[in-house]
């Protein structure tokens, strides 16, 4: 059970991440307008709605995991796994421009979850 909440927990994490860039993106950057007209974009948009709901269900369900297991374990696998999904996210759906060392990173990312995984 605690396995498929941390992948929901994921889940929302890297989706609250996606949402909240795809938002951004439509909105335009931070200065580009007047405070309160920016504040009032971003607020109102659907995807930054979205990803504030993804994000702050994902904090949600870490505290019911943290509830449940060690936060040696739960913090590595979490984290390190959702830094992994978002890159390669950012890269199939984003289109940002992906790298050979970037594999390797999410390798070693991946490598690591399973290594902190194995009970010992």
């Amino acid at each position: 059970m605690i396995v498929i909440l941390m992948i929901i927990v994921v889940a929302l994490n890297v989706c609250g991440h996606v949402f909240l860039k795809v938002g951004m993106n439509q909105v335009g950057q931070v200065g580009s307008k007047p405070f309160l007209q920016f504040a009032l974009s971003a607020l109102s948009n659907p995807f930054v709605i979205l990803g504030l709901a993804g994000y702050v269900s994902s904090v949600t369900g870490y505290i019911v995991v943290l509830s449940r297991t060690s936060l040696s374990v739960a913090y590595p696998v979490l984290m390190s796994s959702g830094y992994a999904l978002v890159v390669l996210i950012s890269f199939l759906w984003l289109r940002e421009p992906f790298s050979a060392l970037k594999w390797v990173g999410i390798a070693a990312i991946f490598a690591g979850v399973v290594l902190i995984g194995i009970k010992g």
